[in-house]
């Protein structure tokens, strides 16, 4: 099989992290893997899976496997000669092949749970494709999933990175093998990579992070599909989650540590965290593990834009710079409503400012409907007419186009955005005004526009 190149990526999550593994590990490229590299790793493999540490995650990932059924004695032996009898079974791809995973070689066996991962115990054939007593897989795939814990992320259950981008699966295998092979050196085995997370979304987010500041890449170019796999494959509940990243929400991460705000981007993501008391945490182990709605709304392509709100001290966290990249870059907002939006809190607070009226900032705060801040942006109209303020606030164009484009939908957004950009303008001038002023109620808000109308 000279010249022949070995592996070619699939699209299976974990045949393609096992070929990474496997390059890694090896430190080759993985077109240049060979047979002979495959042999030369065997013992490596079955070293580290036979120690105890170890045998607590394989239950996870291969059940009644040699490696973790109590029954076999001879575990390393008839695994070597499990792993061996494949490589020698490796033939030269053709173009077509039953294998369900290349598609380029044929089956010698079917598998089930105990070699792939998530595909059912073989007697139970109604897991698997036209009821066949198991998972159709060429000698060459199954080696490679055989490799796959060296690159999983403990988080509870199992967390498995796949990418079509090979820098991203690259640094991340090369990140996670090195971790292993540190473990080998101290003579400390802990198991698959793990740092205490048990929250799956908090990891990935780490885990992404991790990559982008720890190599340095124009990762901002990348632009690749990121989705993460958060399994188990133990017999008494075998379980998967599936979590795809939004490519911009990469691109907005891997932009973020280049902008002079990012102290200000980790404040926001702190902010998200559920529950937390902030003036009794010590280290990040006491709250990493809380539900995070930064990243969870990042997930879900839900907006974020209030956690850039500090309302009680009322502060605008990142600026007007940091914010607009997110609005363009993950909520895909157009320049112009970005724009105008920007004007009318400018307008709104120079208003505020120059008639000395905090009370109409407090009521553009606490207004809890659609009709509410429609009808309070119709009162500060005619206030700053009565002030001698002749330009309009907005037009009918910028109204109905870019403030409130999908009216009753998209009000709270525009809301927090010009309270964004008015805590930015007026910051200092607020802290002047002291904290005597007097909260405006929702009763009085709801008088001001009765005598309105």
């Amino acid at each position: 099989m000279s010249g022949v190149k070995l592996y070619e990526f699939t699209g299976n999550p974990f045949v393609d992290a096992g070929i990474w593994a496997l390059s890694q590990w090896i430190n080759k490229k993985p077109e240049e893997l060979n047979k002979e590299d495959l042999k030369g790793v065997v013992d490596d493999l079955t070293y580290v899976y036979l120690n105890k540490k170890w045998s607590k995650n394989l239950f996870s990932v291969f059940p009644n496997n040699p490696l973790t059924n109590p029954s076999v004695k001879d575990k390393k032996e008839r695994y070597s000669k499990f792993l061996l009898e494949l490589i020698d079974a490796i033939d030269v791809p053709d173009v077509t092949g039953d294998c369900i995973s290349c598609g380029r070689r044929n089956k010698i066996e079917r598998w089930g749970k105990d070699k792939i991962p998530l595909t059912g115990s073989k007697k139970f054939i109604n897991y698997f494709s036209y009821g066949t007593d198991g998972a159709d897989y060429c000698p060459a795939c199954t080696f490679a999933v055989q490799f796959v814990p060296l690159v999983m992320y403990a988080c509870g259950n199992m967390l498995l990175l796949h990418s079509n981008s090979a820098k991203v699966m690259k640094y991340w295998s090369r990140r996670a093998v090195e971790n292993v092979k540190k473990q080998i050196v101290a003579g400390e085995f802990t198991g698959c990579y793990n740092e205490g997370y048990k929250n799956p979304v908090n990891a990935l987010f780490h885990v992404i992070q991790d990559v982008i500041l720890h190599y340095d890449e124009k990762w901002y170019l990348e632009k690749p599909s990121i989705s993460f796999y958060h399994f188990t494959n133990y017999n008494q509940g075998p379980n998967l989650n599936i979590y795809h990243v939004p490519t911009p929400v990469f691109t907005f991460l891997a932009y973020i540590p280049h902008h002079e705000k990012y102290d200000d981007w980790l404040k926001i993501v702190r902010s998200g965290y559920w529950r937390v008391n902030w003036e009794k945490v010590k280290e990040g182990g006491e709250y990493k593990n809380n539900p995070n709605m930064v990243y969870n709304n990042l997930l879900e392509g839900k907006s974020i834009i209030k956690f850039f709100i500090d309302r009680r001290n009322k502060e605008a966290i990142g600026g007007w710079d940091l914010i607009t990249h997110y609005l363009e870059e993950v909520r895909n907002m157009d320049e112009n409503r970005i724009n105008a939006i920007k004007r009318v809190g400018n307008e709104l607070a120079d208003y505020i400012e120059t008639v000395d009226d905090m009370k109409t900032l407090q009521k553009l705060e606490t207004a809890t409907n659609y009709r509410n801040y429609r009808n309070l942006l119709r009162i500060i109209i005619k206030k700053r007419i009565e002030n001698g303020i002749e330009d309009p606030l907005f037009t009918f164009e910028e109204y109905v186009n870019y403030l409130f484009p999908e009216g009753n939908l998209t009000w709270r957004e525009t809301q927090d955005l010009i309270l964004f950009r008015i805590y930015e303008k007026l910051q200092k001038w607020i802290i002047e005004q002291g904290k005597e002023d007097e909260i405006v109620t929702s009763s009085e808000i709801e008088e001001e526009l009765q005598e309105a109308e």
